[in-house]
C-alpha cells in the first residue's frame, strides 16, 4: 500500500510543496478542456485497491469549474477501483451559503456536499471552515484543520495589543483567537443605511488609542469591512493594524484597496493560490504545507 497525492489545477503549487515535504511524486493526471470549456480528466497513474489516495483542490475562483474538476477526478479514481479516496479541500468554496437567507434561495453548501459525495470521495479534509453549519450536510467523515496556531506564530505578542473581530459572524472565532494569545478583545458597532446600503462604523467598545490591533478572520474577500474599520480605528489613535486571515480570496480590486488602506500588514495562508498580479507589498503569505502533510502521513 502507498499514499498517492493528486492535484487539480486550482492550487498546484501547494500540492507540489506537499509532495516535496513528503518526498513523493504527484500522481500522473491529465486535465484538459475542450473548446467549449468542458473539462476532461484522465488518471494515468497505476492504481491499486490498497493505495490511499488524496486529491487536493481548492474551490476558489472559478469555484464552479474547480468543483466539477474535483468531482471528475474523484469519479475517475473510483472507476480504477481505488478503495479509499480523500478530498483535500483547503478552501471550501460555497461554505458561506450554508442556509436559506431568502425564501426560494438555494442552500449551495448542501448541494456541493452532495456533489462531492456522489463523485465517490470517502473522506474530506478542509481548513478553517467559514461555518460549522455545513458539517451536517456531509454524510462522509470530515476532518477540520485549524490554522489558529500557525497564524498566531506570526505575531510577536506585547501588552499593547488588542484583538478585534471584523464582523458579528466572526466574533466567536475572534474570541477563541484572543483567548489563545491571552489578549483582550474589543468590538466595533456598525450601522447600515437601509436606503444606500452603506455601512458606517459608529463606535468601539474599548479605548484603542496607542494600541496595536489584530483583525482575525477566516477569509479576506473584498476587504471592505476591515478597511472601513481600520480607517475608523486609525482616526481613534490606533498605532498599528495587522489583519490575519486563512483564506485570501481577494475578490475584485481588493488587493490595491488593501495596499492603500490604513492596515499595516495582511498575513494570509496559501490555501488559495494567489497569482502574482494579486500580491502586494503589505501581503505576507505563509504555507499550510505542514498542516496538510501531517494528515497524509
Amino acid at each position: 500500500m502507498s499514499n498517492i497525492l493528486f492535484s487539480g489545477t486550482s492550487n498546484l503549487p501547494l500540492a507540489q510543496k506537499i509532495a516535496v515535504k513528503l518526498n513523493i511524486k504527484l500522481g500522473d493526471l491529465q486535465i484538459n478542456r475542450f473548446i467549449d470549456n468542458e473539462c476532461r480528466v484522465w488518471v494515468k497513474e497505476k492504481i491499486f485497491a490498497s493505495d490511499e489516495i488524496f486529491v487536493l483542490q481548492s474551490l476558489s475562483s472559478v469555484a464552479d469549474q474547480n468543483l466539477v474538476e474535483l468531482c471528475l477526478i474523484g469519479q475517475a479514481l473510483k472507476t480504477l477501483k481505488a478503495d479509499k479516496v480523500t478530498a483535500i479541500i483547503p478552501w471550501l468554496g460555497y461554505s458561506k451559503q450554508d442556509k436559506e437567507f431568502r425564501k426560494g434561495e438555494a442552500v449551495s453548501a448542501q448541494l456541493v456536499a452532495k456533489f462531492i459525495e456522489a463523485a465517490g470521495f470517502d473522506n474530506i479534509i478542509s481548513l478553517e471552515l467559514h461555518s460549522e453549519n455545513l458539517l451536517p450536510f456531509f454524510k462522509i467523515p470530515f476532518q477540520k484543520i485549524s490554522t489558529h496556531d500557525l497564524l498566531a506564530q506570526q505575531i510577536q505578542i506585547n501588552k499593547n495589543m488588542l484583538v478585534i473581530s471584523p464582523d458579528k459572524g466572526g466574533q466567536g472565532r475572534s474570541q477563541n483567537f484572543a483567548k489563545k494569545l491571552n489578549l483582550p478583545i474589543a468590538y466595533v458597532e456598525k450601522q447600515r443605511d437601509l436606503i444606500t446600503g452603506i455601512v458606517k462604523v459608529v463606535s468601539v467598545s474599548e479605548n484603542v488609542k496607542g494600541k496595536e490591533i489584530i483583525f482575525f478572520d477566516d477569509i479576506i474577500n473584498t476587504g471592505q469591512t476591515a478597511i472601513k474599520e481600520s480607517e475608523y480605528l486609525k482616526d481613534k489613535g490606533v498605532k498599528k493594524i495587522i489583519f490575519l486571515a486563512t483564506h485570501a480570496v481577494l475578490a475584485g480590486d481588493a488587493s490595491p484597496k488593501l495596499q492603500n488602506s490604513p492596515i499595516d500588514e495582511i498575513i494570509v495562508t496559501d490555501t488559495i493560490k494567489i497569482p502574482k498580479e494579486k500580491q502586494f507589498p503589505k501581503l505576507k503569505i505563509i504555507s499550510v504545507v505542514d498542516l496538510i502533510a501531517n494528515k497524509i502521513i
